[in-house]
C-alpha cells in the first residue's frame, strides 16, 4: 500500500521553535521565532507570502501574542498557502524544534507542513492541529524529518517554511506562536543518533531506508527513557560529540571524513559506539574487523530471532524477533571480539552467525534496528545502551516509573486508572489489570529506591503492559461492523501459515482480509493471465491456501490487485517486454517507469482480465483496487499517449507536452481524458466480475483528497461511487492526528455518498504499532456513522502485538452462549 510521505513521518507530534532575527541580549536562546509581532507589518515583512498565498499578520488569540496565517483557498487555484521565513541559525546542536498552533477549522487543508531550508535542500515534516478549541503544541524532533534535495546539515538552517496544503476551496486561517528549540547535546541528551545524511544525499534510493532506520532508533530510545538528539553526519564535530556519552550510527553506508575523525577521536577518549548493520570503512579499525560478506535471507537459513548467550549483556532478553532479509556476515573474528548474540532462524536453530559482538567502548549489531517485537527491541536497545553507559539505568528506570500512565495517553498512571474505570466501572478484567499495574508500579518504586535498576526497569514494564491491557479491556465492540487488514504479502504473515494468522484475526473479532495476490506484472497463483510467480512452484496458490482459511474460520476474503505498477517480483522479461511494446509509462522528461501506461489498450486488457480471472476461478468475497491511478501528476507522457489523445480529441497537439501542462490551453481536456482511462478498467471489471460472480463485492484503496487527487492521480473515485461501480469504499488516510484522521472521513463521506466508507487506518506507517491510537481512530470512525474499518497492515508486529489488544475490547469477539 503506497502511504504518502507525509504519513511515512507523521507518526512523532512536533513542537517547533524558530528566530526571524537573531534574539537580542538577555533574550532566550531557545527562541528562533516568538511570533508575538507588534502590528502586521511587521509579521508581514519578516514571513513572506509565496505566490498566490494572503500576507502574514499579527494576532492576539487565546490572550496570546501570535503569528496569524490565512488560507485563501476560495477562488483560487494554487496547492498551498506557505510563508518563508528568511534566518540565518543553527539546529545542529538541539534534539529538534517545538511550536504552538491555534486553528478552529483545519477542514479545508489536506494536511500541514514545516520545512527547514539548508543551502541545496530542505528537511521537512507533517504536522496537524489536534485541538480546535485550544492550543495545540507539537515537538518535533529531527530524526522525524524527511531530507529533500541536498540539504547542507542543521547547522546551515537558511529559511522556514510553513505551509498548509489545499484539501477543499474554503478558506481558513490558523495561528502559529513561540517557536523554539528543544533539547541540547549533553545538557539534555547524553546521546546522539548520527544520521547518514550525506549517503541519502548521494544515494536518493537510500534515502528513505536511512530515514526509516534512525528514526526507528530514536522511537525506541524515546520509549525506553533514554534522553537523544540526532546530528547530521555533516554536522558532527569533535566539539559535538564531547558533550554526549554514546554515539549511534543507526544505517550509516558511508560517513565523511571529518565525522569519521571526530568519532574515532570521539571513541579514543572513551567516548562509546554503537553501529547497526554496516561499519563506515574508516571505522573498521576500531572493531578489528574487514569489509563483511551481505549475507541474504534467502541464500541462507532464514534469520528470525537473536538470542543472547547467558549473562552476556545483563538486562537483555533472552530472545528477540527480528525477522531480518540480510545480515553482514562477520566469518573471522579476532580475539579482541565477543559475540554476545547469534542469529537463529524459523525453526529455532542457530545460524552460527553473530549478531551482537562487542570490543571495548562499542557495540556492533549486524542488521539495522527493525520495529517488529517492540517491546523486546526497546530492552534490548536499553541493555546495549546501558551496557556501554550503565547510568542509563537509572534514569532509564525513572522514565519508565513516571511513563506508566503515558502508556495510555495520560499524563499520569492515577489519571490512565481513573479515565478506565470511569470507562468500565463494573468489568472485573479491567479491574484485575489495574490492581496487577499498581502492584508491578509498587515494586517498581520500592527496587528504584535501592538502586535495583534493572528491577525497576522490570516491574514498570510490567505495570505499564496491565495498564495498557486494562485500557483496550475498557472498550466496547461495536455491532455489526466491517473489520479487516490489509495484507501486503501473499504468503501472509511472517511465521504462520494462513491458517494461523487467519484465525488470529477471527479470534479477536475481525471480519475480513485484504491479502494483496497480484500486481501488474507477476501472480501469486496460477495464473492464465499474468506472469506466476515462481513461489507458487513451491509454497503453492496463496489465493486458494488464503481462502481456505478464511472459509474455515468465517473470515471474507477480498483479492487485493496493485494496478498498473509491475511490481518488484515481475520477472524482468516481462518488464522488458512491456518496454519494447511501448506500453510502460514516461514522464514528461521521457523517463520510463515499470508501470503499465493506462491509455494502453493492451494494458486496459491485461489489468481486466486478471481481476476477472480470480473471480472466474475462485469463490472469493470481493475484488479490491490498489494504484488504481498514476504515480504522480507527471505521468504518463508517452509517446502512446499523446497518440492516443490526439486521435480521441480529434485534434493534434502543436506543442508537446508543453499544451497539457500547467497552463496549457489543452490542459482541462487532457485531465478529463486521463481520468477516463482509470475510470474505464474500474467500469469494466465492476460490470464483468457481477456477471461472473453475482454478489462479489468491488472495493478499492483510494489516496484521501478526491477533490485535488482527480488531477493529480487521474482517480476519480467519487464519480465511481456515484456510477455504482464500487461497494465499499477504503480511503488511505494515514496520519497519527485524530484530528486530521476526522477531517479527513467527513470529506470522504461526503463524497462517496451511499457507498459505505471504511477508513483506512496507517498503522504500519507509525513507527511501531500503537494500539492506542489505533482504537481512538476507530472510535472517530465509528463517531461519524462508519460501518467498519480497515487497517494497514497485517504483518508479523501487527498479528502478535496489535490484534490480542484491540481483541481485548474494540473489536471483541461476542462469547459463546453457554449451554444450559
Amino acid at each position: 500500500m503506497n502511504a504518502l510521505d507525509s504519513a511515512r513521518c507523521a507518526a512523532l507530534a512536533l513542537t517547533l521553535a524558530l528566530s526571524a532575527p537573531p534574539a537580542s541580549p538577555g533574550a532566550n536562546p531557545a527562541v528562533i521565532a516568538a511570533c508575538d509581532y507588534p502590528d502586521d507589518a511587521a509579521a508581514a515583512n519578516a514571513w513572506k507570502p509565496m505566490k498566490g498565498s494572503a500576507p502574514a499578520a499579527s494576532a492576539t488569540v487565546a490572550g496570546r501574542k501570535a503569528l496569524r496565517l490565512r488560507c485563501n483557498f476560495e477562488g483560487t487555484d494554487h496547492q498551498r498557502a506557505s510563508w518563508d521565513l528568511d534566518c540565518d541559525i543553527d539546529l545542529a546542536d538541539c534534539r529538534g524544534i517545538r511550536f504552538d498552533v491555534f486553528c478552529t477549522n483545519a477542514t479545508p487543508v489536506s494536511y500541514f507542513n514545516i520545512y527547514f531550508q539548508s543551502e541545496g535542500g530542505w528537511y521537512s515534516a507533517p504536522f496537524h492541529p489536534d485541538s480546535p478549541d485550544g492550543w495545540s503544541t507539537f515537538t518535533l524532533p529531527k530524526a522525524a524529518t524527511r531530507a529533500e534535495g541536498n540539504p547542507a546539515g542543521w547547522g546551515k538552517i537558511r529559511a522556514i517554511r510553513i505551509s498548509a496544503w489545499r484539501a477543499e476551496s474554503r478558506d481558513t486561517e490558523f495561528f502559529i506562536a513561540d517557536i523554539q528549540k528543544v533539547g541540547t547535546l549533553g545538557a539534555d541528551a547524553s546521546v546522539a543518533i548520527i544520521r547518514a545524511e550525506s549517503s541519502a544525499a548521494k544515494r536518493p534510493s537510500e534515502a528513505e531506508s536511512i530515514d526509516r532506520f534512525a528514526e526507528t532508533v530514536a522511537e525506541a530510545l524515546d520509549r525506553e527513557g533514554i534522553p537523544n538528539a540526532t546530528l547530521g553526519d555533516l554536522d558532527v564535530t569533535p566539539e559535538r560529540l564531547a558533550r554526549v556519552k554514546l554515539a549511534i550510527l543507526p544505517h550509516n553506508p558511508s560517513i565523511p571524513d571529518p565525522a569519521a575523525e571526530a568519532i574515532r577521536s570521539f571513541v579514543a577518549s572513551g567516548g562509546k559506539l554503537l553501529v547497526f548493520y554496516s561499519i563506515p570503512s574508516q571505522l573498521r579499525p576500531l572493531f578489528n574487523v574487514g569489509r563483511a560478506e551481505h549475507v541474504s535471507g534467502a541464500a541462507a537459513p532464514r534469520f528470525a530471532s537473536i538470542r543472547f548467550g547467558q549473562g552476556a549483556m545483563p538486562g537483555a532478553p533472552a530472545t528477540v524477533i527480528q525477522r531480518s532479509w540480510g545480515i553482514h556476515g562477520l566469518s573471522q573474528l579476532p580475539p579482541s571480539c565477543r559475540v554476545l548474540a547469534e542469529w537463529f532462524d524459523e525453526a529455532g536453530q542457530p545460524t552460527g552467525y553473530p549478531a551482537v559482538v562487542a570490543v571495548p567502548n562499542a557495540l556492533l549489531m549486524t542488521h539495522v534496528l527493525l520495529p517488529d517485537d517492540p517491546a523486546n527491541k526497546g530492552r534490548m536497545l536499553l541493555a546495549m545502551v546501558g551496557s556501554l553507559v550503565p547510568d542509563i539505568w537509572a534514569s532509564a528506570a525513572r522514565a519508565r516509573i513516571a511513563g506508566v500512565g503515558r502508556t495510555t495517553g495520560h499524563a499520569s498512571f492515577a489519571e490512565a486508572a481513573k479515565a478506565i474505570r470511569d470507562a468500565a466501572p463494573d468489568d472485573p478484567r479491567t479491574s484485575g489489570a489495574l490492581a496487577s499495574a499498581e502492584k508491578a508500579l509498587a515494586s517498581a518504586t520500592a527496587n528504584l529506591e535501592k538502586d535495583r535498576h534493572i528491577e525497576a526497569v522490570d516491574d514498570a514494564t510490567v505495570a505499564a503492559r496491565h495498564t495498557l491491557e486494562a485500557h483496550c479491556m475498557s472498550k466496547r465492540p461495536a455491532g455489526t461492523e466491517f473489520r479487516a487488514f490489509w495484507c501486503h504479502s501473499a504468503s501472509g504473515v511472517t511465521g504462520m501459515d494462513w491458517d494461523a494468522a487467519v484465525r488470529r484475526l477471527a479470534d479477536n473479532g475481525f471480519t475480513a482480509i485484504l491479502p494483496n495476490m497480484l500486481w501488474g506484472g507477476v501472480a501469486y497463483y496460477p495464473s492464465d493471465i499474468l506472469p506466476t510467480h515462481g513461489s507458487v512452484a513451491t509454497q503453492g496458490d496463496q489465493v486458494a491456501a488464503c481462502l481456505a482459511a478464511c472459509r474455515k474460520h468465517g473470515i471474507q476474503m477480498h483479492v487485493w490487485k496493485v494496478n498498473w505498477n509491475t511490481g518488484h517480483q515481475a520477472p524482468k522479461e516481462f518488464v522488458e517486454r512491456m518496454r519494447a511494446a511501448g506500453r510502460l509509462q514516461a514522464d514528461a522528461s521521457g523517463k520510463v517507469e515499470p508501470w503499465l501506461c493506462p491509455s494502453h489498450p493492451d494494458n486496459q486488457k491485461l489489468e481486466v482480465d486478471s481481476m476477472l480471472e480470480v473471480a472466474r476461478k475462485y469463490g472469493v468475497d470481493g475484488l479490491h483496487f490498489d494504484y488504481i491511478r498514476y504515480p504522480d501528476g507527471n505521468h504518463c507522457f508517452c509517446d502512446g499517449c499523446r497518440a492516443r489523445f490526439e486521435k480521441a480529441s480529434g485534434s493534434a497537439l502543436s506543442r508537446w507536452p508543453a499544451d497539457v501542462l500547467g497552463p496549457g490551453p489543452r490542459r482541462q481536456e487532457w485531465l478529463d481524458w486521463r481520468r477516463s482511462n482509470i475510470t474505464a478498467v474500474v467500469r469494466a471489471v465492476s460490470e464483468g466480475a457481477r456477471a461472473i460472480r453475482p454478489g462479489i463485492r468491488l472495493s478499492a484503496a483510494v489516496f484521501r483528497n478526491w477533490s485535488t487527487d482527480r488531477d493529480s492521480v487521474g482517480q476519480d473515485w467519487k464519480l465511481w461511487c456515484d456510477r455504482g461501480y464500487l461497494d465499499f469504499l477504503c480511503p488511505m488516510d494515514y496520519t497519527p492526528s485524530d484530528t486530521a484522521f476526522e477531517n479527513m472521513v467527513k470529506r470522504q463521506i461526503e463524497w462517496a455518498g451511499k457507498v459505505p466508507c471504511y477508513p483506512g487506518i496507517g498503522v504500519s506507517t507509525w513507527a511501531s504499532p500503537d494500539p492506542v491510537r489505533t482504537i481512538a481512530q476507530i472510535e472517530v470512525a465509528r463517531s461519524l456513522g462508519c460501518r467498519g474499518f480497515t487497517i494497514f497492515n497485517y504483518a508479523a508486529a501487527e498479528a502478535n502485538d496489535l490484534v490480542p489488544l484491540l481483541g481485548l475490547g474494540i473489536t471483541r469477539k461476542p462469547s459463546a452462549p453457554k449451554t444450559p
